[in-house]
């Protein structure tokens, strides 16, 4: 099932690049235990951001918070994979400066919290 993110755009006008900095909605898919919200960015290290939640409000908060690293400064990371583990999901993330991390949760909004915890 494919759809669209609410409409979303993220820009800081802080940062030195600011004119050309930002993400917007771009897809939407059901994915095993929930969705995947995709971004289109632009004056960061990825063109596309994706984040995993358990509901799609959860998947594009986790995208967005992801965005919201980068366009702070910090490392662009985007959702890579997920998989079931005993008692919940592993998310990993892949990260342009500190390659792959993960994290567990019972839910997969959890897991995706987790992973970006360790960024």
């Amino acid at each position: 099932m494919l759809g669209l993110v609410a409409a979303t755009t993220l820009a800081l006008p802080a940062t030195a690049n600011a004119a050309s900095a930002g993400c917007s909605a771009f897809m939407s898919s059901a994915v095993s235990g929930g969705y995947q919200a995709t971004l289109n960015c632009h004056g960061i290290g990825l063109s596309f951001i994706n984040g995993l939640g358990t509901t799609l409000t959860d998947a594009g908060t986790e995208a967005r918070a992801l965005a919201q690293i980068a366009l702070t400064g910090g490392d662009t990371c985007s959702a890579f994979t997920h998989t079931t583990v005993p008692g919940g999901y592993r998310v990993t993330l892949t990260c342009v400066h500190t390659g792959l991390v993960s994290g567990v949760g019972t839910t997969l909004t959890d897991a995706s919290r987790a992973a970006r915890a360790s960024i």
